[in-house]
């Protein structure tokens, strides 16, 4: 069984497969001209890819919770594509609402920021977005 934070990120992986983004894929290899979707830490290859890493942003004393999810893009040394990637990436979730992510009702996903990262040690081009989820988050001490 799957927790929140998996499930999550999961079917956030998923969505952005399923608008052709890139490949999800956690128990297989992805092809070098492929771009892979991993959760938290990205592998250096392939050159394109998307890193997803869930962190808490407002929970309170009712099932109601915002989740951010960090997106760290990188395509190549072409800082138009990892720029038309953050676009893509933003077509997929950005105001997207009342809609299911690996079991996750999420009322509303947008994009609170994005930032240039810069270029990593192959001088691929990376940047991050920030994007937040108002979900239902069920646990053993909250009302509801």
């Amino acid at each position: 069984m799957s927790g929140y934070t998996s499930s999550l990120l999961d079917g956030v992986a998923a969505l952005l497969q399923e608008a052709g983004i890139g490949i999800f894929r956690p128990d297989s290899v992805i092809g070098e001209q492929d771009t892979g979707i991993f959760r938290a830490v990205m592998p250096d290859q392939p050159d394109r890819a998307i890193g997803l890493t869930a962190y808490p942003v407002e929970d309170s004393d009712l099932e109601d919770a915002i989740t951010g999810v960090q997106v760290r893009m990188r395509a190549g040394r072409d800082p138009d594509a990892v720029d038309d990637l953050a676009d893509a990436v933003f077509d997929a979730l950005h105001n997207r609402q009342h809609y299911q992510a690996g079991g996750v009702h999420v009322a509303l996903s947008w994009r609170q920021s994005q930032a240039w990262i810069g270029q990593d040690a192959h001088g691929r081009m990376e940047l991050t977005s920030n994007y937040y989820f108002r979900t239902v988050r069920s646990g053993s001490h909250l009302n509801d």
